[in-house]
């Protein structure tokens, strides 16, 4: 039997990038301020699904990537592998853009570690899908499948009951109390 806590441990990796892509997509990301003539100064504040709208789905192809990655086995598994691999680095490069803006000159009232934390926790998620990814195109072909507890080999499906033996015996017209 194989060892299940690298699957568990890809299932947690994938399950923790969900929801902090979620956490980030709820968090400033950007924070603007301009002069209205007509209103005055004006503040404008896009929190991350707003400003990288990758973040949501992304976080639901995290999901959705645990049930291809529970479901599968062997060499399927490690391309599903790949595909987490890619878009744990693709999730890792939607983090970093646009952080230039972060360390620009901003007003005394800009949140720098409001937005900072919000890029670093999409970071951290894209980090962890990429994890994932490398461990399961390492190894994924060596985790257990889904049901693969339940899969006997073929001896085992073979089990001997002598009672039917004995009623197929007789159906077959051979006497099977007759010494052969």
């Amino acid at each position: 039997m194989s060892d299940r806590r690298p699957l568990w441990t890809v299932v947690g990796l994938l399950a923790l990038a969900a929801l902090l892509l979620w956490v980030s997509s709820l968090m400033t990301w950007s924070w603007t301020q301009h002069s209205d003539p007509l209103t005055g100064l004006v503040t404008t504040r896009l929190n991350g699904s707003e400003r990288e709208t990758a973040l949501v789905p992304l976080a639901l192809l995290s999901l959705a990537l645990i049930a291809a990655v529970v479901a599968t086995g062997g060499l399927v598994r490690r391309i599903a592998g790949g595909v987490v691999f890619l878009v744990g680095v693709g999730t890792v490069w939607l983090a970093f853009d646009g952080v230039g803006e972060v360390f620009a000159t901003h007003p005394a009232a800009y949140p720098f570690w409001t937005i900072a934390v919000g890029h670093g926790v999409a970071v951290l998620a894209g980090l962890a899908v990429t994890l994932a990814g490398v461990l399961l195109v390492r190894s994924g072909h060596r985790m257990p499948r889904l049901g693969a507890k339940y899969q006997a080999p073929a001896q085992a499906r073979r089990v001997s009951d002598p009672d039917r033996e004995l009623w197929q015996a007789l159906d077959s017209g051979s006497d099977p109390t007759a010494s052969q």
